[in-house]
């Protein structure tokens, strides 16, 4: 897998903490990466392309950009944090996650980041199921309490996600992975929004609401039911039909 960065904007970040959100279960981290470069209003700065790759573009605001994009953002307090998103739209194969994170982690590298947060979504078991938090490399551990979710001690990561957690150590880079429980039958905005509060919780100067995606959960909620309403009704007037 030949990967291709192409760099559109030289923005002057300053030790940038980096969110990746790749498409995992319930969508939810690709979800909250797309939510925070629309509710910060993030610049495009750079992108991934590569013949591996979907054949597809995002056209933003006039401008194709390639499957795999990376959005800049200077902080705008005193004490925050320069912040870089880097999200996509599609899930890539178990065999090309190695060159791609590789080519992440150069990118983020070359930007001067030193903090990494990947998103992961889970199967959601039960409801008592909560978000949980583990971290690896330089400055995981602080950050990891930062989000004031309970640390998973032992376990599998999968994906681009788990290449990383063992890979950004190498570089000099510490990953602090947070995962949520997800709806694995449809996108889940409402578990999506679980996120919010921890990575406003580990950056400084982030300010985000979680309403506008609990708000959506709430209208796939209802949708859900008027649609599970129709069909009870259908199944009761078949019934009827049958043996009334």
């Amino acid at each position: 897998m030949a990967v291709k960065t192409i760099r559109y904007e030289d923005m002057a970040l300053e030790d940038p903490v980096a969110v990746i959100g790749f498409p995992s279960v319930g969508l939810v981290s690709s979800i909250t990466a797309n939510y925070m470069v629309g509710q910060l209003d993030m610049t495009p700065i750079a992108g991934l392309s590569s013949p591996s790759m979907p054949p597809y573009c995002l056209i933003y605001k006039g401008v194709a950009y390639p499957p795999v994009r990376f959005y800049g953002r200077k902080h705008t307090t005193k004490t925050g944090r320069d912040l870089i998103v880097c999200l996509s739209e599609y899930a890539p194969k178990p065999e090309d996650c190695y060159e791609l994170v590789q080519a992440i982690l150069s990118y983020l590298k070359y930007m001067g980041c030193h903090d990494i947060i990947s998103l992961e979504g889970t199967a959601r078991v039960n409801d008592t199921d909560g978000p949980v938090v583990c971290g690896v490399g330089p400055g995981a551990a602080k950050m990891a309490k930062k989000s004031k979710l309970t640390v998973m001690e032992g376990g599998m990561v999968k994906g681009t996600t788990g290449i990383m957690l063992y890979e950004a150590p190498t570089m000099g880079m510490g990953v602090t992975t947070l995962m949520t429980p997800a709806n694995p039958a449809l996108p889940d905005p409402g578990s999506a929004a679980s996120y919010i509060p921890a990575i406003s919780s580990m950056i400084p100067g982030l300010r985000l609401s979680a309403k506008p995606l609990l708000a959506e959960a709430e209208e796939i909620r209802k949708k859900m039911e008027s649609e599970q309403e129709a069909v009870d009704r259908r199944e009761e007037e078949r019934a009827a039909q049958i043996y009334g």
